[in-house]
């Protein structure tokens, strides 16, 4: 029964959606209108009671006004040079589309330029993760920095973290929560690519080279139990 109790909440984690996603043209621009689903708030309710006990360190906007805040700022703060994000009626954000491709996708082609888009996006992490957040009187962190959330802008030859829909919690140390994102970076990268793991991930840590996080990162790499596990 505990087996099946964790399958199904496995299923729901990975499928419920909060917020629906429609790409489109604004003044001639491409965009993303990102929008709050209905019922999303209850069903963030839960998600966040699953993320404490799975003890995650992460956590969802509740009221979609925090959300679309914390997204507008991230953006502002990490990228002020780039188009602004706008909010919209309807509990929405306008989000200027970013050029590149994922990390995601360049694993799933496996990309003869994968290795160095890694060590591009860990150029970018190591920059953002010196930028100070008023939000938590400390560096600022992205809370979940799955491989759809980097993209490489090959023209630019530079990464660009995008989806600002989730946060780490303000308890938690910035180290911690450092650590946290390159380990959201290193699993699904060990997930995704075979017996060539090793190599990319090598490069990845050595460009992002910052000694304090990278203990952190070690002593967060155990294999997780209980409801961790489900969420992983």
């Amino acid at each position: 029964m505990i087996e099946l109790v964790q399958r199904v909440v496995a299923w729901l984690m990975n499928r419920v959606r909060v917020n629906q996603v429609q790409q489109c043209m604004r003044d001639g621009v491409p965009v993303f209108i990102k929008r709050r689903r209905t019922g999303g708030q209850i069903v963030i309710w839960f998600a966040n009671r699953f993320l404490a006990l799975a003890h995650s360190g992460i956590c969802m906007f509740v009221h979609a006004d925090e959300w679309t805040g914390w997204e507008v700022h991230c953006a502002q703060l990490l990228y002020p040079v780039r188009p602004a994000l706008r909010v919209a009626s309807g509990q929405a954000v306008i989000i200027p589309k970013v050029c590149g491709i994922s990390l995601r996708t360049l694993l799933q082609r496996d990309d003869p330029d994968v290795n160095k888009a890694f060590i591009l996006a860990a150029r970018e992490l190591r920059r953002v993760h010196q930028i100070q957040c008023n939000y938590y009187k400390a560096a600022w962190s992205h809370g979940d920095l799955h491989l759809d959330n980097i993209i490489c802008d090959w023209d630019a030859e530079r990464a660009v973290l995008i989806d600002f829909d989730t946060r780490h919690e303000f308890r938690i140390s910035e180290t911690q929560r450092h650590g946290d994102d390159l380990k959201v970076v290193l699993l699904e990268l060990i997930g995704l690519s075979g017996d060539k793991w090793s190599q990319r991930a090598t490069a990845f840590l050595e460009e992002y080279r910052e000694g304090s996080v990278l203990s952190e990162l070690s002593r967060q790499l155990v294999v997780p139990r209980g409801f961790a596990r489900i969420l992983w």
